[in-house]
């Protein structure tokens, strides 16, 4: 949900853009801080952002905690001198009082000349569920990230970051296992779609869900928002109401397509896609029984699909966030 609060330090990749956008739409100065620089392990990935306000207040994750005060001042100090600057933490670094827990250290870029315009670009696109990179020159001190193609290589000696479409789950089926997994997945900061042929269903999962789909009949497939940063999890218990929608995902360009049941349940399900006229190569990409590991319990299994849709992710994209 658009709606939702969440605590600055988990707040999602856009919403970082967002409250730095929001403080300069309202007059007042914002700065983006990036990772641009790691030696040895660290909590936060190459990219990885904090948007500070003037204010003292942020969003983002530089460090989970480590160094987002320290940061918080330094934007400060940026804002009211209007420049740009690159700051190093850990080994090597001036700040002898800031201490890494994982050793090794950071280098982070910090902008407080933000163009106000390419950061309404870059969430609109995100907003639209585009992929989109950024890309700076850590060396200027006055000026701020450009929207690039991904596909062209930057300019030497500039710092590109790639921003992927928020994970989305389209959650179908009835039962708790729906209502856990929805709450999960809004802890998860993630697009929720739920679709159900039971009202009670739809109505535990609204405080969680982005869209919400009421299925009339097991063969009439609704609209369903499918593109290749969604994944598909069907709980259905009356395996009547899965197979054209199962189906339909399989086709669709969902990296994920995960159903709840038995192996045997499984071998059931098979039978009746491939009745439908599933080929082998669609029937290759069904995931199932769904999850990391076997369970029996709503909130378990809700933990065990949501590990196992965010470990094909990570593995398709590469970066770990």
């Amino acid at each position: 949900m658009s709606d939702r609060l969440l605590p600055p330090g988990l707040t999602g990749d856009l919403d970082v853009l967002a409250f730095a956008e929001a403080e300069l739409a309202a007059g007042r100065p914002a700065a983006l801080i990036t990772i641009i620089g790691l030696d040895g392990p660290f909590s936060r990935p190459l990219g990885a952002q904090l948007a500070v306000s003037g204010s003292h207040q942020f969003a983002g994750s530089i460090s989970g905690g480590c160094l987002e005060r320290a940061l918080t001042e330094e934007a400060q100090v940026a804002m009211k001198e209007g420049t740009n600057r690159v700051l190093r933490y850990g080994t090597g670094s001036p700040y002898l009082d800031v201490r890494l827990p994982c050793g090794g250290g950071i280098n982070l870029h910090v902008d407080v000349n933000i163009d106000r315009s390419e950061l309404q670009r870059a969430i609109a696109l995100g907003r639209a569920r585009r992929s989109f990179a950024i890309t700076f020159d850590p060396a200027a001190p006055r000026a701020s990230f450009r929207i690039v193609d991904e596909t062209i290589e930057a300019p030497g000696g500039h710092f590109t970051r790639r921003f992927e479409p928020k994970l989305r789950i389209v959650l179908a089926g009835r039962g708790w296992e729906i209502v856990a997994m929805s709450q999960l997945a809004q802890t998860a900061d993630v697009e929720l779609v739920v679709a159900s042929q039971e009202p009670a269903t739809l109505e535990f999962c609204r405080p969680y869900a982005d869209q919400l789909i009421q299925l009339t009949v097991p063969r009439a497939v609704p609209d369903l928002p499918l593109d290749a940063d969604t994944a598909v999890a069907c709980l259905f218990h009356e395996h009547e109401w899965e197979g054209e929608l199962l189906l339909k995902a399989l086709r669709s360009p969902a990296f994920y397509v995960g159903a709840l049941g038995s192996r045997q349940t499984q071998r059931a399900r098979a039978e009746a896609l491939t009745a439908l006229g599933a080929t082998p190569e669609e029937m290759a990409r069904l995931k199932g029984p769904i999850g990391l590991f076997p369970s029996q319990d709503p909130r378990s299994l809700a933990v065990s699909a949501l590990a196992e849709i965010v470990k094909v992710r990570t593995i398709k994209s590469g970066v770990a966030r």
